[in-house]
């Protein structure tokens, strides 16, 4: 039954992957331009195009539901790019690589990462996500100080992890994700 409910949240997750990548965004490549086009976003999403050191090329908030936006790579040097298209439930990447030959996007290489659901019950949080790369996911606690409370990882399929604070004193706490290249923070304030 266990290997039956993996192989679910799997199929949904594929399912996901490719409804968000051809429903939600475009990204073509025409004339060594980059050609991103989304229909049906959320406002306040972003795209954002990074090198593989992090630095930030482009960044833009989406204000409206359907954008178009044509990024000339003349003059980048070789190398491969990421475009993150975030929403507030996940973020798509998209691996574009710049040769001699010119640009190209490779799909097959672009991956979802599913940001975490947070639930507070009285003293409690509850996080869970959907992690089809079985990444090591590292959950970190600190309290209003920013000392380390506590920390686990967890590279199961479906992550869940429930954060007891009833031993703790009222105040502000910050639950720090880090999985598959991303840090997700959320700040908890307990009564």
């Amino acid at each position: 039954m266990k290997n039956l409910s993996r192989i679910a949240v799997l199929v949904l997750a594929l399912v996901l992957t490719n409804t968000l990548s051809a429903k939600d965004i475009e990204v073509k490549i025409n004339d060594d331009k980059l050609v991103v086009e989304l229909d049906h976003s959320q406002k306040g999403s972003t795209l954002v195009l990074t090198d593989t050191n992090g630095e930030v090329l482009f960044r833009d908030a989406l204000m409206e539901t359907s954008y178009k936006k044509a990024l000339d790579l003349h003059t980048i040097p070789t190398g491969t790019y990421f475009l993150d298209f975030e929403k507030d439930d996940s973020i798509l990447t998209t691996v574009i690589t710049k040769n001699a030959d010119g640009v190209t996007v490779n799909r097959s290489a672009s991956k979802i990462f599913f940001k975490p659901f947070y639930k507070t019950v009285e003293d409690k949080v509850l996080v869970s996500f959907t992690n089809p790369g079985y990444d090591n996911a590292t959950f970190k606690v600190y309290d209003q100080s920013g000392n380390l409370m506590s920390s686990s990882t967890n590279n199961d399929l479906v992550v869940k992890k429930t954060f007891d604070f009833s031993e703790v004193p009222a105040g502000k706490y910050v639950i720090a994700l880090k999985v598959a290249g991303h840090t997700i923070t959320k700040t908890i304030t307990l009564g």
